[in-house]
């Protein structure tokens, strides 16, 4: 059995009597690793030493969707669109982000989790795709699953290839993307209005990054598999 961690996102618990937050993974993540014969295992906030402690244990992990990275983190003064950050959580994915390209740990990013990534390596994101002026294609749909939003077009040969051919189509949950990729990411696909869709860090054993959410996907499941496998 794989360990795969997954990074926690919080909700408020509004009972006065237990002011707290609640920290927890959506269930679809959850469902996917275990149906590719993963082990999830939740990842809350922690101290640094017993973070990377957990990861050292992993033979995997995600960086789940969610809410805004904080601009801060490139260099950016918020803009009215931005959503809620979270500088917690902004904390120890970015810590996980780059452990993971350097100790050669499987990491897949899922939306946030792309952005979150590509920031941590020393990239930059739109902080709202309408605002930066793509207004083409719908990138925040409202349809729930199976409903997907849009095609996107494979850039380079690969896993994404191998699983979903040369064009296909995505669920889409997001209002800001990948801007600058650092050095050592490489475009993998985008949209039709050149939206960045997908990267992978090169020579890494898998690093992959998408903007769409998979996990809702069980067609898409394939990706989870390949992080299973990818791991020691």
């Amino acid at each position: 059995m794989r360990l795969v961690g997954l990074t926690a996102q919080y909700r408020w618990n509004d009972s006065r009597r237990m002011p707290a937050r609640h920290w927890g993974v959506l269930e679809p993540y959850l469902k996917a690793v275990r149906a590719v014969g993963g082990v999830p295992v939740i990842l809350p906030p922690m101290e640094e030493d017993r973070l990377e402690a957990a990861l050292r244990r992993l033979d995997g992990v995600i960086l789940t969707g969610g809410g805004d990275p904080d601009p801060a983190l490139y260099n950016e003064e918020p803009i009215p669109e931005l959503g809620e950050v979270s500088v917690e959580r902004d904390r120890q994915e970015v810590f996980i982000a780059r452990w993971a390209a350097e100790h050669g740990l499987p990491l897949l990013g899922v939306c946030r989790g792309m952005q979150v990534a590509a920031v941590a390596l020393g990239g930059s994101l739109y902080q709202d795709l309408s605002r930066a002026g793509f207004r083409d294609i719908e990138h925040y749909q409202d349809s729930a699953p199976p409903a997907l939003a849009h095609s996107v077009r494979l850039l380079k040969n690969g896993v994404l290839v191998e699983l979903f051919g040369e064009r296909f189509r995505v669920n889409s949950y997001h209002h800001q993307a990948v801007k600058a990729l650092p050095d050592g990411l490489e475009p993998l696909a985008e949209a039709p209005d050149g939206v960045l869709e997908a990267a992978h860090l090169v020579g890494h054993p898998f690093y992959l990054l998408v903007q769409w959410h998979p996990e809702l996907l069980p067609d898409h499941w394939g990706l989870f598999e390949q992080l299973v496998s990818a791991s020691k």
